[in-house]
């Protein structure tokens, strides 16, 4: 019992003098407990301080201990001249309570007197960090909250090591009290902000409800510091308030999912919700007066900035919804003046388009795009009126060899993975009549599909097809080719004012246009070298190629489509697809049907027939049974002329009749070929000089033109004339050759020698194959020789067929 509890806060004052006195006694006990009853009565004691000071220096331990735990009670009206002495007994008594005791009584002398703090806060770091007793370093922590809390100057010193004993001791109420102390000493420990809220992180993601462990020191604490920033803003940076800002969010997040802290969680996370809705009302003030100040003094600056943001800003904008708007604002802004730079800058010009920033968006591959979706309809219907795609307008799948795998049932989804690169060469080749042009022409419709899935490639496509020799006509600088294809894009879609250079450019490198070269094989050397792909300036990176040859195309990547002959078990199959499309299967029972199936196979021998074959074939099985042709030819000659004989069916009185078209066409054939013996063109003035009936030549060829569309002028200055099929023109052309050489040996045997002479004979292989079928059809009315067929059977790769497999078939 103390002695106020005994006698009252009065009575106990009045003793303090006789305690003062027992201090100096000569017994120690009475000493020690004069002592201890100064610590009991505390305030009342505080004229004993002296005394007590004295009584510090007293020699034996229990007295030293019990004027420490005196002096510690009595607090803060203790002397500074007690710090050596409570030093000593902080750094050496064995009782840890006069430790803890000295520690207190330290940290209130370090308050009141900071002069002393030198002295004091060493010591008490030391205790912090080494000594064993909880208490002792907890008391330590609480001490040097206190000192760093009063003396500024002195947290540089005070913080770090709190902070490094709140990371290293494992002592959960040391721990709590560092926590309190950094709290308390509020904005110059704010950077243990990111440790607190880490340590609270860690008890709520162990969430062990066995756990001693109370947040409430770390969640009072990182509060305190919250309100810290409040008070001390204006000495905030902006990067320090963002980081303020991440980690109050942070320390939020963690309270708002800890269940078992709904108890507090709300008056605990009040002040630092508040902190972090003021400082964010700070950031956004300073970047707002920074923005203004910004402006005011640099207001050029700020309208270059606007500048540089608001136009591609806008371009973008289009880019995602109208890109075509781009291309048509490039094209007005074209016709504007170019802006010349200040001298300082050089004094050169610019585009309009480059100041504002237009380029680099005008061709972007969505613009390209657009364009593509603008002239697509217009593209579709142009393709589809040329003579050369209508008259394919059927398209019977046929099985192909595509980079040396054969398909059965080929479709532009199979091309897909071709198209996906960014140059894609594409050659389709095989010999006359096998539907190299018919398949380019259907791979371009499908390049037009609306439909992704049946498409060639991701995108659309338009296709640009050549058929004709390339005008060189060209200005310095200009490219033949290029000229060509921006002259068939513009008939194709129809336009008043040819395509810009730059905008073609970019259309054919990204893809958006298809080029389709027909006929490579037959065309002049001038034009197949303009068609050199590994030039780095050609510029069709989507191209289609038909030739009767495997061409080289300057060694580039490239992949090969080869149609395939109709086989014989497959005719059948063919033929109907044919009619079923042409809507006449039903003029057929299935006698008369198989019947025809057959005569085409004898016809065409130990060979598979070509597309062009059959599709000539069934025609005329249409023919015959629509009454308009009287049987079915006999021979592969026969169907050939038997195609021309249809093609002037109707002929008027005032026009020329079968025969007369007939000796013509095989002239203009011969004429066309008797050069290279391949399909090629020839000078329309030298083919209506070997016309004869001279007076109708000219109205004769014209008819073979514009009537029959058996053949078309070409050329720049249309005085070329070529075959709209080349295998009907070996066909004519072999059929006059017959006729004029008949049993002639030695100009058979010159004929002979002059095929010899040419390199490569798969490039004349479908003339020898023509001249062939017109002897074996043929050659006996005629007398041509027999060697003739045997000579060209080992030209062209085919055994003798036997008399009784003759293409002549018996009515």
């Amino acid at each position: 019992m103390t002695l106020i509890h005994k006698f009252g806060s009065k009575k106990a004052s009045e003793a303090v003098p006789i305690l003062i006195e027992q201090l100096k006694a000569n017994d120690a006990v009475i000493r020690s407990n004069a002592a201890s009853n100064l610590g009991d009565i505390a305030k009342e004691a505080v004229s004993a301080v002296p005394a007590l000071t004295v009584a510090l220096k007293d020699k034996n331990l229990q007295v030293n201990s019990s004027v420490t735990l005196a002096l510690s009670a009595i607090g803060k009206e203790v002397p500074s001249t007690v710090v050596p002495a409570l030093t000593k007994a902080l750094q050496k008594d064995q009782d840890g309570t006069v430790r803890s005791s000295a520690a207190k009584v330290l940290g209130d002398i370090g308050q009141e007197v900071p002069s002393t703090t030198a002295s004091i806060i060493p010591r008490l770091i030391e205790a912090l960090q080494k000594d064993k007793n909880e208490t002792v370093r907890s008391n330590a922590a609480d001490a040097l909250g206190g000192i760093g809390q009063k003396v500024s100057s002195t947290t540089a010193l005070i913080v770090p090591r709190l902070i490094e004993v709140l990371q290293k001791d494992k002592n959960e109420t040391v721990r709590s009290n560092v926590a309190n102390a950094l709290g308390g000493i509020g904005f110059s420990a704010r950077s243990a902000m990111p440790i607190l809220i880490q340590i609270l992180q860690d008890i709520d993601t162990k969430n062990d409800p066995t756990s001693v462990v109370d947040p409430t020191s770390f969640i009072l604490s990182i509060g305190s510091l919250a309100e810290s920033y409040q008070d001390n803003v204006s000495k905030l940076s902006n990067e320090d308030i963002d980081i303020a800002i991440f980690n109050l969010e942070k320390a939020l997040k963690i309270l708002a999912k800890d269940n078992s802290k709904e108890k507090f969680a709300n008056e605990y996370k009040a002040p630092i919700s508040r902190s972090l809705y003021f400082l964010k009302k700070e950031k956004d003030s300073r970047l707002l007066a920074r923005t203004l100040d910004l402006i005011s003094k640099y207001p050029w600056l700020i309208g270059a900035i606007i500048y540089i943001i608001f136009f591609p800003s806008l371009w973008f904008t289009l880019l995602w919804l109208r890109p075509i708007l781009l291309l048509k604002i490039n094209n007005v802004l074209k016709i504007l003046t170019v802006f010349k730079l200040p001298d300082v800058l050089g004094g050169g010009t610019l585009p309009i388009q480059t100041l504002l920033f237009l380029e680099p968006f005008t061709y972007l591959p969505r613009v390209l795009d657009a364009w593509v979706a603008v002239h697509i309809d217009s593209a579709k219907e142009g393709f589809s009126k040329k003579k050369m795609v209508s008259e394919r307008s059927i398209y019977v799948p046929i099985p192909v060899i595509l980079d040396n795998n054969a398909i059965a049932n080929f479709t532009g989804k199979d091309l897909l993975p071709i198209f996906e690169k960014q140059r894609s060469t594409l050659l389709i080749f095989g010999e006359g009549g096998a539907g190299k042009t018919s398949l380019a022409c259907q791979l371009a419709k499908w390049a037009m599909f609306d439909e992704s899935t049946e498409r060639i490639s991701k995108h659309r496509m338009i296709p640009v097809l050549i058929e004709q020799e390339i005008d060189f006509d060209v200005v310095a600088g200009e490219q033949a080719l290029t000229k060509t294809i921006a002259g068939q894009l513009q008939a194709l879609l129809g336009e008043a004012e040819p395509i810009s250079q730059k905008l073609l450019e970019c259309l054919l490198r990204q893809q958006r246009i298809l080029v389709i070269v027909d006929h490579l094989s037959e065309m002049s050397q001038v034009t197949r070298k303009e068609i050199r792909p590994a030039d780095p300036n050609f510029l069709a990176n989507a191209l289609i190629i038909t030739s009767r040859l495997d061409e080289t195309l300057d060694n580039v990547p490239k992949t090969t489509i080869k149609p395939l002959r109709v086989e014989g078990n497959n005719l059948s199959s063919f033929m109907e697809a044919y009619l079923t499309y042409r809507g006449k299967r039903h003029l057929f029972n299935d006698a008369e049907y198989f019947d025809a199936c057959r005569r085409l196979s004898l016809m065409v021998g130990q060979r598979n027939t070509t597309v062009l074959l059959a599709k000539l074939y069934a025609e005329q099985m249409i023919a015959t049974k629509q009454g308009l042709a009287d049987n079915l030819p006999n021979n592969i000659p026969d169907l050939m002329l038997a195609y021309i004989n249809e093609l002037n069916r109707g002929a008027t009185n005032n026009e020329p009749d079968n025969r007369t078209i007939q000796r013509d066409a095989k002239l203009v054939a011969w004429e066309c070929l008797k050069q290279t013996f391949r399909p090629t063109s020839a000078n329309r003035d030298l083919i209506l000089a070997v016309l004869p009936d001279q007076d109708t030549a000219l109205e004769r060829l014209e008819h073979l033109e514009k009537r029959l569309y058996l053949i078309q002028v070409i050329g720049s200055a249309q005085d070329k004339i070529r075959f709209t099929l080349d295998p009907l023109a070996e066909y004519l052309a072999g059929l006059h050759l017959i006729g004029y050489y008949k049993n002639d040996e030695a100009s058979w045997r010159n004929f002979l020698a002059q095929t010899d002479s040419i390199k490569d004979v798969e490039v004349i292989k479908g003339f020898l194959l023509a001249i062939r079928d017109c002897c074996l059809a043929l050659g006996q009315e005629l007398g041509v020789p027999n060697f003739v067929v045997s000579e060209l059977d080992k030209r062209t790769g085919l055994a003798t067929q036997p008399t009784g497999q003759s293409q002549t078939l018996s009515s």
